[in-house]
């Protein structure tokens, strides 16, 4: 089942770049993350990103050397930053510490727990 990373471009388009992600994520998918709000939007953007490796990676920072994309990345240890945290602690909320007959009825309980995840509002982490 393929994944699909979502990022909020720009307050000013209020719009969902959808980014096809049918790997595992690394260093060439986060250089197709970032090129794609900037190739919609041409202008400076800034992306806000955690420190995973991928974010991190030579590659990704090579990548942006000559664009107009800066990078801004969160304090190490700090989740409270971090809106993907939130989706994590509902998802532990419904998952976490009950065990599972067989795969169906895990996938089938995680496929319900996506459902419920009420997506916080990144601008409420930005701008409190």
């Amino acid at each position: 089942m393929g994944q699909h990373q979502t990022t909020r471009c720009n307050q000013r388009f209020r719009r969902d770049v959808l980014l096809p992600c049918e790997e595992n994520f690394n260093s060439d998918t986060t250089n197709r993350l970032l090129d794609a709000p900037q190739t919609e939007f041409g202008e400076k953007i800034c992306v806000i990103l955690d420190n995973a490796s991928y974010f991190t990676a030579n590659a990704v920072q090579e990548f942006v050397e000559d664009t107009p994309i800066e990078l801004c990345y969160l304090p190490r240890g700090s989740p409270e930053l971090n809106p993907a945290e939130e989706c994590w602690r509902q998802l532990d909320q419904e998952l976490g510490n009950r065990l599972f007959d067989t795969l169906d009825d895990l996938r089938d309980a995680a496929l319900t727990a996506l459902d419920r995840i009420e997506v916080p509002d990144v601008f409420t982490y930005l701008c409190p």
